[in-house]
C-alpha cells in the first residue's frame, strides 16, 4: 500500500483522479451488463414474432457494447495517459483506434443484421406445397450487403489514419494489376463468384448438374471462389466458380412439373382392348388433381425406336404391343413426386385388368407346321434298319 501510495505521489496523482477513473472503468461494466441483460430479454420475447424492426434491435447488441468499451476506454486512456504526461500518444495512438472501434461496430451491425435478415427471409419465403424455393435474391442482397459494407469500412480506416484516398485509389490499381497476373485462376474463380450472384443460374439449396454429368448435386453453399455441392452420395465437391460459369449447367430445381414417361406392353391377346384402355387412362389422367392440365398429356403407341430396356421397339414389339403414357405433375418434390407416379402407375394396371388384358412379359411361341393336320413333330417317324 505504501508503495501504491509513493507511484503516485511521484507522478502527482491525486485521489480524485483516481476515483474518476474508477468511475468510468464501473459505469463501463454496468453499462455493458444491461445492454446484455436488455438484448437476452429482448431476443427471448421476440423469437416467435420476430420483424425487420426486431432483427435491426438485436442486431445491435454485440456493436453498442464495442461502443461502450471504446468510449470507456477512450475516457479511462486519456485520465491515465494525462498522469504520465503522453498526450501525445493519445493524440496519435488511442483516438484513432477509438474511432477504428466504433467503425468496426458499424460493420458488425450491417454484417450481423444482413445474417438475419438472410435467415427471416428464407425462413418466410419457404415453399411447403413442394414447389421450388428460389432464395437467390436473398444471397445477393446479402453478399451486396457485405461488399458495400468493407468499401465503407476501407474508407473509414483511410480516413481515420490520414490517408489520401485518391492517392489510395492508384496504388490500388496498380496493386491489382499485378495482384491479376499472379493469381489469375483466383481472380477468375472470384469473377465467376460475381457472375453467378448478377445472373443467379442458381442459388443454395438447388439440384444442379453439368452436361457432361461429371458434377451434380445439391449446392450447399456459393462463396466469392468455391460452389459447395453436396453430392447424391453425401460428397462434398468444392468446385471453382470458373468452372461452373464457363461451362453449361442444369438447374433441375428449377423444372415448373416433373414428367411421367412410362412404356407400357400389353399381350398380342388383348389387341382389341387396347383402345378402350386407352381411353380410360386419358380420362382418368384428364381427371387427377395431381395432373397439370394445362401441360400435354399423351396415352399414345411407341414409334419404332424406342428404348424399351433390353431392346428398341415400336407399336407391335417382340412380345407385346407397346404405347407410353406422358403427362406432367404440378408438384417438382422429387419424394412426392415419386409416390404420385406410383399410385398412378398402379392405378393404370388396374385399369388394364379391368378390361381383362394383362401386361405382357417377355415371351417366345414356337409355332410348328403340320402335315395332313399332323404336326410335323408328332407324324410318324422313319425306323433305322
Amino acid at each position: 500500500m505504501d508503495r501504491l501510495l509513493d507511484f503516485f505521489k511521484a507522478y502527482d496523482i491525486s485521489l480524485s483522479q483516481v476515483v474518476t477513473v474508477a468511475i468510468i472503468l464501473l459505469m463501463t461494466i454496468v453499462v455493458d451488463f444491461l445492454i446484455r441483460y436488455f438484448f437476452r430479454r429482448y431476443e427471448k420475447s421476440t423469437h416467435h414474432s420476430q420483424t425487420v424492426k426486431t432483427i435491426v434491435y438485436a442486431s445491435l447488441n454485440n456493436p453498442l457494447r464495442l461502443v461502450t468499451f471504446s468510449i470507456g476506454f477512450y475516457f479511462i486512456a486519456m485520465n491515465v495517459l494525462t498522469w504520465f504526461k503522453f498526450a501525445s500518444f493519445f493524440t496519435s495512438i488511442v483516438t484513432p483506434g477509438v474511432k477504428l472501434g466504433v467503425a468496426l461496430a458499424f460493420f458488425i451491425f450491417m454484417n450481423t443484421f444482413a445474417s438475419r435478415l438472410k435467415r427471416y427471409l428464407i425462413a418466410k419465403q419457404t415453399r411447403t406445397d413442394g414447389g421450388y424455393n428460389n432464395f437467390a435474391k436473398v444471397e445477393q442482397m446479402e453478399k451486396l450487403a457485405q461488399v458495400l459494407t468493407v468499401v465503407i469500412m476501407v474508407f473509414v480506416v483511410a480516413t481515420i489514419f490520414g490517408l489520401q484516398v485518391g492517392q489510395g485509389v492508384a496504388y490500388l490499381g496498380g496493386g491489382l494489376a499485378i495482384t491479376g497476373l499472379v493469381f489469375k485462376d483466383t481472380l477468375a474463380n472470384i469473377f465467376g463468384g460475381l457472375i453467378i450472384y448478377l445472373d443467379s443460374p442458381y442459388a443454395v439449396g438447388d439440384w444442379i448438374y453439368t452436361v457432361d454429368g461429371k458434377i451434380q448435386g445439391t449446392v450447399e453453399k456459393i462463396s466469392w471462389r468455391l460452389t459447395h455441392i453436396r453430392t447424391f452420395d453425401k460428397r462434398l465437391i468444392f468446385t471453382p466458380n470458373n468452372l461452373l460459369v464457363t461451362q453449361a449447367v442444369v438447374n433441375a430445381s428449377r423444372m415448373t412439373n416433373r414428367r411421367i414417361q412410362q412404356y407400357i406392353g400389353l399381350r398380342y391377346d388383348d389387341f382389341d382392348k387396347f383402345e378402350a384402355i386407352q381411353k380410360d387412362i386419358y380420362s382418368y389422367l384428364g381427371e387427377h388433381s395431381d395432373i397439370d392440365q394445362n401441360c400435354i398429356t399423351l396415352v399414345n403407341v411407341v414409334d419404332g425406336q424406342t428404348d424399351m430396356g433390353p431392346t428398341t421397339e415400336g407399336f407391335f414389339g417382340g412380345s407385346s404391343i407397346n404405347f407410353q403414357v406422358y403427362t406432367f405433375t404440378k408438384v417438382t418434390n422429387w419424394a412426392r413426386f415419386q409416390a404420385i407416379q406410383d399410385k398412378i402407375m398402379m392405378e393404370i394396371g388396374r385399369i388394364v385388368f379391368s378390361h381383362g388384358a394383362e401386361i405382357a412379359f417377355t415371351t417366345m411361341t414356337l409355332d410348328i407346321p403340320e402335315k395332313d393336320g399332323v404336326p410335323a413333330s408328332q407324324g410318324p417317324q422313319p425306323i433305322g434298319e
